[in-house]
């Protein structure tokens, strides 16, 4: 097979995939300090389904950094297993054919970066301390390299998780909310609402398994069922009490939210609620950003809100007063390193939003950041912004308008000094 030098190793000439995993591999100075390959291994396993990596590839990477050493991640030599194939056959439960094919989907992924010895063999040995001396094989210096990478999709997909429980959760105290409001209504003899109906779509089978945006949706419709059925009731009591009909000793039931509109039948709810609602706020891949950008920085959100809801962009612009969004979008690339978001995360969040918005969502991790409320991944909390702007259910403009109360209250609170850095 044909090879040629990259001046480190051998790399096999076949795929456009094989020279770019080259050069992460060369970029390749160790683990950060206090990060094992276990955990290294964790964060890939938990960014892995947002990578679109299988379960095979992930049990190959799995079983190929199980057979290094701690020592081989410090930088001092390459991390390299060589496992041959009937190996891999017998530790993955997996024919030579599908072992093989793992193996070039984990170099198309950028995940391990193949050295060549001459005889295209491998093989290696090490001192008498475990170090390796010479070793060809897998490199696993791809998975170092994009360390960073790892931590902020789990992070991000931490994140989601926790907003999908907390949806689930809600969700299930708002329909018993309505099967018990509707309950009272029927035994009370109130008129004037379907409440049989509100039963039925509050007792309805939810989607296996919704996508985050489903779940949003789904919140929704079933909090302004909620308030309908809410208004029904406060509206059929008020009624019944204007007549007389005597003594009566029955328990009232006071209504849970405000009033609102009423949603769409449940019969219909995925078709009808669901599907469209997320349908609708996914962009064309051919949208015009610059229409976007304009709408978002003219229309919708001023630079102005921006510029006082985070004044903590002041240390990242020359001249504040007169910043347009151009120095915005400087300012808080300027500002992402600082807070250990990676190149990757900035770049995922301009495609998302376009450059005009992603600057705005940048700011807000940048403000919630100096106040310590992201203490884990500031990476990982942007990614997650990304992924509900993709179901159109990331709101900034709130959120500006927080920040902006929360950072006049600060200013004036007697006696408190700036915010810790």
């Amino acid at each position: 097979m044909q090879t040629v030098s990259n001046g480190v190793g051998d790399v096999r000439r076949q795929a456009d995939a094989q020279w770019a995993a080259a050069k992460l591999a060369d970029a390749y100075q160790g683990l950060p300090e206090g990060v094992s390959k276990a955990m290294l291994l964790d964060r890939f396993e938990r960014a892995a389904p947002r990578l679109g990596l299988g379960d095979g590839l992930v049990r190959l990477i799995r079983a190929l950094v199980r057979v290094t050493f701690e020592q081989d991640w410090t930088g001092r030599t390459r991390p390299i297993a060589w496992p041959s194939n009937d190996a891999l056959c017998e530790e993955l439960q997996r024919s030579r054919t599908v072992v093989q094919g793992l193996i070039r989907a984990a170099i198309a992924a950028g995940l391990v970066h193949m050295r060549d010895s001459g005889n295209g063999k491998r093989w290696g040995y090490r001192d008498e301390r475990g170090h390796i001396l010479e070793g060809f094989g897998f490199d696993l210096a791809p998975l170092a390299v994009r360390w960073d990478e790892f931590a902020d999709l789990a992070a991000a997909r931490g994140l989601e998780q926790a907003t999908r429980r907390a949806l689930m959760r809600k969700l299930g105290e708002i329909r018993r909310e309505i099967r018990t409001v509707c309950a009272d209504a029927v035994h009370r003899r109130f008129e004037g609402f379907d409440w049989q109906g509100a039963v039925d779509q509050a007792q309805g089978r939810l989607p296996r398994t919704p996508s985050l945006g489903e779940l949003e949706a789904l919140h929704q419709h079933f909090s302004a069922l909620m308030a309908a059925v809410d208004a029904a009731w406060v509206k059929a009591r008020e009624k019944d009490q204007s007549e007389p009909r005597g003594a009566e000793s029955r328990a009232h039931k006071e209504p849970t939210s405000q009033p609102g509109s009423e949603g769409s039948t449940y019969s219909s709810l995925r078709k009808e609620v669901v599907e469209p609602a997320a349908r609708s706020f996914r962009r064309p891949a051919q949208a015009d950003l610059a229409q976007v950008e304009a709408a978002i920085s003219e229309e919708t959100i001023p630079l102005s809100l921006v510029l006082e809801a985070v004044p903590e962009l002041g240390d990242f612009l020359e001249d504040p007063a007169g910043a347009g969004w151009e120095d915005l979008v400087e300012a808080v690339g300027r500002a992402a390193p600082l807070m250990g978001v990676n190149l990757s995360a900035v770049r995922e969040a301009r495609e998302t939003m376009g450059r005009n918005r992603a600057a705005i969502a940048l700011a807000t991790v940048l403000a919630r950041w100096k106040d310590h409320e992201i203490r884990s991944s500031a990476g990982g909390y942007l990614r997650a912004m990304c992924e509900r702007e993709k179901f159109g259910a990331l709101k900034l403009l709130p959120s500006l308008y927080g920040l902006k109360d929360r950072a006049l209250s600060t200013k004036s609170r007697p006696g408190r000094g700036a915010r810790a850095e």
